[in-house]
């Protein structure tokens, strides 16, 4: 009885993974890392993306009616994939253009303060980073 149990609940766990991967999605947009005030106390120290708008229909979400953008999962990763530089105290961050891959995607439903969130598997590639000028 309790190897059944035991089967049972392992089948359930196998089949949770599974639905929970999703297939890479590639993407060409705008990273950025903002260090503004605003932006820290909204987002925190975060690496963000913000897709192509032509590209927003391969994103797992509900059809948007504003901008779509998400910030990684895996920050450190993030930022060492993009090769975000540090940062820098006569700027408020850094942008760039970038293609990159990512292989989850967890869009934010609720109402208040949240972003969507996806995990960066690679960078095909990156331009060039340029300062964000503070206001």
């Amino acid at each position: 009885m309790k190897l059944a149990a035991l089967l049972l609940s392992t089948a359930c766990l196998s089949a949770q993974a599974q639905a929970q991967v999703q297939p890479p999605i590639v993407l060409d947009g705008q990273y950025s890392a903002r260090t503004d005030e605003m932006s820290l106390q909204i987002i925190g120290e975060r690496v963000c993306f913000v897709p192509d708008k032509a590209q927003w229909s391969r994103l797992p979400r509900p059809a948007a009616t504003h901008a779509v953008w998400f910030c990684f999962s895996n920050d450190g990763e993030a930022r060492r994939l993009l090769r975000v530089p540090a940062r820098q105290a006569d700027n408020c961050g850094w942008q760039a253009r970038a293609r990159i891959v990512i292989d989850t995607y967890q869009a934010y439903v609720e109402q208040g303060d949240g972003n969507d969130m996806a995990r960066l598997a690679s960078v095909v590639k990156v331009a060039q980073p340029n300062a964000i000028a503070c206001e």
